[in-house]
């Protein structure tokens, strides 16, 4: 036994030692990565045009273009399918995507249609996608797209619509008449925009309390010799 003791004694050392230096197993951390367009766009379920999903924005989409100092707002409840892209050019424009956000803006620079300004539409829709992440290629083609095919959808009547997501097949009339321009302001580089818009800016009035839309009835039929 007392041969032993001096091994027991080495091996609880030893024991202690790993107790001390182990550093407990590192739990990953998760990535929670914010989605690429705020605010959401509310998908309008079973409402389509020609095939293609429609969305409503649930509030004001503020972008400034820094080259011209453009400020341009896009309406709550603005009706939306990322479509002022020409068909050939769809397959660039990722509803899950940056893409979606410059193509917002496009959709309601072409839903005003000013006349002559359609190319400025469309290069604001170029250098908007670059700023938010979308790469070169994807926006030369979708850029490509609306310069060849996008003049038969500029300033369609069909395109000035608006929706209330709690009511998506009902139709309302438009908030505010249609503007002559898309640009609401010019910030030379856009200086103290982001600070407008964190401050809780607004381009347009507010929308009045919605109201349940009404179901018209047929008329009752009149009882018969006045019993019934």
């Amino acid at each position: 036994m007392k041969a032993l003791a001096p091994l027991l004694a080495l091996s609880v050392l030893s024991l202690s030692a790993c107790a001390t230096t182990e550093t407990p197993p590192v739990v990953p951390t998760p990535v929670v990565i914010p989605s690429s367009l705020q605010p959401q766009p509310i998908m309008l379920f079973d409402v389509q045009k020609e095939g293609r999903k429609l969305y409503t924005l649930n509030d004001e989409f503020p972008y400034c273009d820094k080259l011209t100092g453009k400020v341009v707002v896009v309406p709550k409840w603005f009706r939306t399918d990322f479509a002022s892209v020409p068909w050939f050019g769809q397959f660039a424009v990722n509803t899950d995507g940056p893409t979606i956000r410059a193509a917002i803006v496009h959709d309601w620079l072409y839903a005003i249609g000013e006349p002559g300004k359609r190319q400025d539409a469309d290069d604001i829709f170029y250098r908007a996608m670059r700023k938010w992440g979308v790469s070169e290629i994807e926006a030369r083609i979708a850029y490509n797209a609306v310069r060849t095919g996008g003049e038969k959808g500029y300033g369609l009547a069909s395109d000035w619509v608006f929706v209330n997501p709690a009511f998506p097949s009902a139709r309302f009339p438009a908030p505010f008449a249609k503007p002559k321009t898309g640009v609401i302001m010019t910030l030379p580089q856009c200086k103290g925009f982001e600070e407008m818009v964190a401050r809780g800016w607004k381009a347009y009035p507010l929308y009045p309390a919605p109201v349940t839309p009404t179901v018209s009835q047929p008329p009752k039929k009149k009882p018969l010799f006045g019993i019934g």
